[in-house]
């Protein structure tokens, strides 16, 4: 059964036969039920529209609480409000989709690539316009890398201003080359090193973003007033009524809580959209709205309940892979490394031994936490690694023969002895005779986490571990496991795509934090035989070397050493699954695209850009 399958299950489920004890009852459900896009029969027999009428898509807004009409439009604003804030992906095109789960390039305003002696060359369509006319073009893009370039300088002159691109130069109105750092592969600059969307254009504002970059430029970089510059440009923002978007749909009217954009007719995509606008719209549950139908679309929040999800319209399916796995997370007590997070740590985690790691994930029943844990929650049934099951299914990354840790309460047993632990009466010790603990943290106000734990703690205390559970606020939660004060956090992480492994920021900045280990400059031994967790032979693993290597290489021998690190090492024991995709109406609105693009988390614009998708109403 995949682990994303959004479907939901009639009569027992294997939740309830966990849980009522009934005999089989895993096995007996083991196949799923059909869940499609959820739009089975849902427009009876109407057609959609063969021409343009006058209808609104409304969509309801999902990230943040802004007041449309005083939000930032500065890209460059530290608190990075634009891209948290919907308007911005609805009247902003980007040059490239990149199709996270699927690993695949969609050209929108670029429409050609292509690599040269250390540098990419990114064509431009000649047929995108700004919203009064003007062409978009590669200045535009050089306009944005001016400016992150120039304050790169101010505030991190040791630094590269990108982790890719070295310099850059247009080549003519519609190109411009990217010389880069080193040979990374082209999939992985376009991926990562291209803006989200084209949103700076160098007359806009008052001042404009041209004349805040030759402040930027024309200050010497080690002055405080460059500093001065730079504080007093993040906090500026063009006026709503001097925004100029690129989009298939303009701003046309704006309040606090409705955004409303009309068809912008000179949009390469026009004469394929058949609606006359796209309005975003604040509700305090969006979900409510959804199934109110007072909004056609939500973009994330499911699945909900199972009775909210009954009382659903029928509906597509979108943004479907932005899912979270939800796992035993371990300590490894690396308290010294140059960015921990720790002041004065006293706990030296028993999880900072492998053997006790994988005798843990071995004493635990997975499927019964699953049980105890909310029911939008499903069981994550891959190996632990950082992946779903799309990115496994697309065939990157062969997770056969990785362990599974299934339980096996006599093999964790032999682990702990392996690590120098005695069991006496039921109860394990150390060589000092001290027993075994286990200190568990969880924020008392996440469900899921104290729920899941309070299964850990009483499957570890059967097991013979002393454990404490501790259920604190948010605040010291947050503090406590970065200082290191636990063993097991019960956290979570995306899997919705390869590059959510590859992202050094990811790895490093969070990831490394709540472990606490040292990823940039550890080598970790695993088997050598991938697939072969008892090969004879071992080879050393160093994750920042190999996510360098992936990028430079774009070889997927990279991401399977990845994932199988993960798998050995096991710095977390993947367990519960949430899905958080979104849906439209499908009783009102016929949707079509590639399943890369239904997959993509902003889905409900991407299907608007393009010619090769389809968001079309159904006759009235």
């Amino acid at each position: 059964m995949p682990t994303n399958d959004n479907s939901q299950w009639s009569g027992i489920t294997r939740r309830t036969a966990l849980k009522s004890g009934v005999a089989g009852g895993v096995a007996a459900l083991a196949g799923c039920s059909s869940g499609g896009n959820g739009n089975e029969g849902a427009a009876d027999d109407r057609e959609p529209v063969e021409e343009r009428v006058d209808r609104r898509f409304t969509k309801a807004l999902h990230r943040g609480t802004y007041d449309m009409d005083n939000a930032s439009w500065n890209p460059f604003d530290p608190a990075n409000s634009m891209n948290n804030f919907d308007p911005p992906g609805l009247i902003f095109d980007p040059p490239i989709i990149y199709h996270e789960s699927h690993d695949e390039l969609q050209g929108v305003i670029a429409n050609d690539w292509e690599e040269e002696d250390g540098s990419i060359l990114v064509e431009l369509s000649d047929e995108w316009t700004w919203h009064n006319g003007d062409p978009v073009t590669a200045h535009d893009l050089t306009t944005r890398r001016d400016i992150e370039f120039a304050i790169s300088d101010i505030t991190s002159p040791d630094s590269n201003a990108n982790t890719y691109i070295q310099d850059y130069e247009a080549v003519d109105d519609y190109a411009i080359r990217y010389h880069l750092h080193d040979d990374f592969t082209m999939k992985s600059v376009l991926a990562n090193a291209l803006p989200a969307m084209v949103s700076v254009k160098e007359d806009t504002g008052n001042p404009s973003f041209g004349e805040w970059r030759d402040d930027l430029v024309d200050v010497d970089p080690e002055s405080d007033e460059a500093s001065q510059v730079v504080s007093d440009f993040q906090e500026w923002s063009p006026e709503l009524d001097e925004v100029v978007g690129n989009g298939p749909f303009q701003i046309k009217d704006v309040t606090d809580s409705v955004f409303v954009g009309e068809i912008y007719e000179d949009h390469p995509n026009a004469d394929n959209l058949y609606f006359t606008e796209f309005a975003i719209e604040q509700h305090d549950d969006q979900v409510l709205a959804f199934m109110e139908e007072s909004v056609d679309a939500i973009a994330l929040n499911l699945p909900a309940s199972p009775d909210v999800m009954d009382q659903l319209p029928p509906h597509h399916e979108i943004n479907r892979d932005y899912n979270h796995a939800w796992s035993v997370l371990f300590n490894f007590g690396n308290y010294d490394f140059p960015d921990s997070p720790t002041e004065n740590p006293s706990n030296q985690p028993i999880t900072a031994d492998r053997r006790v790691r994988h005798a843990i994930a071995y004493a635990i029943d997975k499927e019964r936490l699953w049980s105890s844990v909310p029911q939008v929650y499903d069981l994550y049934e891959l190996p632990s690694t950082f992946l779903n099951e799309t990115a496994v299914d697309e065939g990157i990354v062969d997770v056969e023969g990785y362990d599974e840790y299934a339980l096996d309460r006599d093999k964790a047993a032999s682990l702990m002895e392996e690590a120098g632990y005695q069991r006496d009466d039921g109860q394990w010790y150390d060589e000092d005779d001290e027993e075994a603990q286990l200190v568990l943290y969880a924020q008392s106000d996440t469900s899921v986490q104290v729920d899941a734990l309070d299964a850990v703690q009483s499957e570890m205390e059967d097991f013979g571990f002393d454990v404490s559970l501790e259920a604190v606020d948010q605040a010291t939660y947050g503090e406590a496991r970065l200082n290191g004060d636990h063993d097991i956090i019960f956290d979570n992480h995306p899997v919705f795509s390869i590059r959510g492994l590859t992202w050094v920021d990811f790895v490093w900045a969070w990831f490394s934090q709540l472990n606490h280990a040292d990823y940039e400059n550890t080598n970790w031994e695993i088997p050598a035989e991938i697939g072969n967790s008892d090969a004879s032979s071992t080879m050393e693993l160093n994750v920042w070397n190999q996510i360098e290597q992936l990028h430079l290489t774009g070889d997927n021998e990279y991401i399977q050493n990845l994932t199988w690190w993960y798998n050995q090492v096991l710095p977390m024991y993947n367990c519960v699954i949430a899905a958080d995709y979104g849906a439209i109406n499908a009783t009102d609105w016929h949707v079509d695209a590639s399943e890369a693009l239904i997959d993509n988390r902003t889905a409900e614009f991407y299907l608007t850009k393009v010619s090769d998708a389809e968001l079309i109403p159904y006759e009235e």
